[in-house]
This record gives C-alpha cells, structure tokens and sequence, in this order.
C-alpha cells in the first residue's frame, strides 16, 4: 500500500460509533488489534481523512483522500501541486489527473503503473488504502514480533500504539517495521510510522479528520 498515498475517512453515525467504540475495546484484550482493525475496514463502505506525511528528506504532503468500495480513489492535493486533483476507477482501472485543477485542462489519462503518478517508492494508488496497509502490517505480524506499547492520547484521540516488526531480512514494500497508533473509537490507524530493513525512517502519516461511512456526491468520483 502507499503510505503517502493514504486516507481521510468520516464519522459514522453516533450510535453506531459507540457500538464500533465498545467492541473494539472489548475485544482488544483477546485479540490481534491488527485483526480487529482489518474486521473493521471490511464493514465500512466509505471513508474520506485528511493526509499529511513527511519523509526524512523534508518532503511532505498535504492530501485529502476518499475512498469508496469497491476501489474508487480520490486525492485533492494542497501540498505538493496546490489544487490537484487524481482520481482512480476500478472499473475502468484508469487514473484520471487534472494537474491545475479540477474542470481546467489538461486532463491525463493514465495507468496506475504510470511512474508520473508514483513516487520515489513505487507507491501506487489502487493500493494506497487503509485495507491494503493493514493487510501489509498483518504480513509483517506472520513470524514477526508484535509490541503493545499502550494507551495513547494523539490529536485529541483515544488511541492503542502498536510496534509491529517483521523477521530479520523481511520487508513489506520495502517496510520492516511500523508503529502505528489505531483510533479507540473505530479502531482504524490514526499515524503510521515505517522503517526499513536497517531501522531507518521512511514515513510518518498522520490521518486527522476521519469520516467513515461518508456519502458522497453521486458524481464525486466521476467527474
């Protein structure tokens, strides 16, 4: 998955947040955190989050990422290419990207594959959501070691900070380590932060705003 390429998700309704809220910490004693936060992925239908990750180098971007099953992507950039908009259908398994814009030309068509819309570690954006991170950090978990840190307050949040390491020699996307902090309320990752093989830093993501189950516009991502 693409760590920078990542989410910005909304709230599910009040009731059905307290229910998501108490079986996640009901179940967390007793359960692989990890499992729980992929069980709770597969209920949701929709998220949007705002994305902000930075990297070792000083990049950092600034995103606004919705997603809908049962793959649709879209980004609106502020940081980098202010204004930016991509877009990827399932269906048609194309990248739409106005670079100026949304409705101002040019319009690209593109593959996912295309190296114009990855970056510098092959990132892709039909992998880029948060099932396809949790699924990463499970790989990792398989003969790998798995720390509970604890009880983290973060952005105003309630959240469970895990330290997940895979075996020696053992990546995934050319990640060995992360620590990632999983939001109490829905159990989905509130930071994300990688390492490589040599226990050096790749990325943080921090995922603020998250809205789950969001309605989007009929033509949101068909524009």
């Amino acid at each position: 998955m693409c760590a920078t390429l990542l989410l910005f998700s909304g709230i599910a309704p009040a009731v059905e947040n307290v229910a998501v809220a108490s079986a996640f910490s009901q179940s967390v004693e007793t359960t692989n955190p990890i499992d729980l936060s992929r069980q709770q992925f597969q209920r949701i239908q929709s998220y949007q989050v705002l994305l902000r990750s930075s990297s070792p180098q000083g990049e950092s971007k600034i995103i606004r990422y919705s997603y809908r099953k049962p793959g649709f992507v879209r980004m609106d950039f502020t940081q980098p290419h202010a204004g930016a908009v991509l877009i990827y259908n399932p269906v048609s398994r194309k990248v739409k990207l106005w670079p100026f814009g949304l409705g101002t030309f040019p319009v690209l068509n593109l593959s996912p594959t295309d190296s114009l819309i990855q970056d510098d570690r092959g990132h892709r954006v039909d992998q880029s959501d948060i099932g396809v991170l949790l699924s990463n950090i499970r790989r990792l978990q398989h003969d790998g070691k798995t720390v509970t840190v604890g009880e983290v307050t973060l952005v105003g949040r309630s959240t469970l900070h895990l330290s997940v390491t895979g075996p020696k020699g053992v990546s995934v996307d050319g990640v060995n380590r992360y620590e990632i902090w999983l939001d109490k309320s829905h159990g989905l990752p509130v930071k994300v932060v990688s390492y490589d093989p040599q226990g050096n830093l790749l990325e943080t993501v921090l995922m603020d705003a998250m809205v789950i189950n969001i309605q989007f516009p009929t033509d949101f991502f068909t524009p």
